[in-house]
């Protein structure tokens, strides 16, 4: 079963919910392309760290990449309510303890992945400007591409105090059950003009959503 879910019910609720990421200016190493994306990459020295009340171990940085539509309709790989967005960054931690990724994928808690909707709008996001500078460069070199070393990741997060949580897989092959999703309710709001740079890598590259099953959904908030 492939991670991305539709939440219109939360099961439970996280006692003193809290999510903190600690950012090391230059951890963002460089930025990738092939025919179904993006991703930017952390360096192997990375000390990138994720904490969260409900996870029991840290979590390393290990990537980030995204999906989008066609069109700003539909582009999400979770819905909440039944309502998609424009498209999805799922921002991709490894457990430490297990010493690699590779390893880490290999339990079914080994990896930590926050998911944050983006949802189009009229006016670019200045924080997703240097992602999309580097997509735009990648295009034209289809190579890889350095990510500026002053690049703010915290800034391409909303806040992250409203959320849900649950045990699920990886939404590519091989769709390993190795991931503790975390899907951020906040939006944040790109134009239409910096999805469309996205786009020419790739008009689409979202999958459906699937059933929920009996998976135990956690929430931050009943809201």
């Amino acid at each position: 079963m492939q991670g991305m879910m539709d939440f219109s019910a939360f099961q439970r609720l996280i006692l003193q919910p809290k999510i903190n990421v600690d950012y090391h200016k230059g951890d963002c190493h460089e930025l990738t392309t092939n025919d179904h994306g993006w991703m930017v990459k952390a360096k192997e020295d990375c000390r990138t760290i994720l904490t969260a009340s409900y996870l029991h171990s840290k979590y390393k940085l290990a990537q980030f990449h995204a999906h989008w539509g066609h069109d700003g309709t539909y582009g999400s790989e979770h819905l909440i309510d039944g309502k998609p967005f424009s498209g999805e960054v799922h921002f991709v931690f490894w457990k430490m303890e297990y010493g690699s990724f590779d390893e880490a994928t290999k339990y079914d808690d080994g990896l930590s992945v926050i998911a944050v909707f983006l949802q189009e709008g009229e006016y670019d996001n200045i924080a997703y400007e240097p992602i999309v500078d580097c997509v735009k460069t990648a295009l034209i070199t289809k190579g890889t591409v350095p990510v500026p070393h002053d690049f703010d990741f915290n800034s391409l997060l909303p806040k992250l105090h409203n959320f849900c949580t649950y045990p699920g897989s990886l939404t590519t092959p091989p769709y390993a059950e190795c991931v503790v999703w975390t899907v951020i309710k906040t939006t944040v709001e790109v134009s239409k003009v910096q999805l469309d740079v996205f786009r020419q890598i790739a008009p689409s590259n979202v999958r459906a959503c699937q059933e929920m099953c009996d998976r135990k959904v956690k929430a931050s908030s009943m809201e």
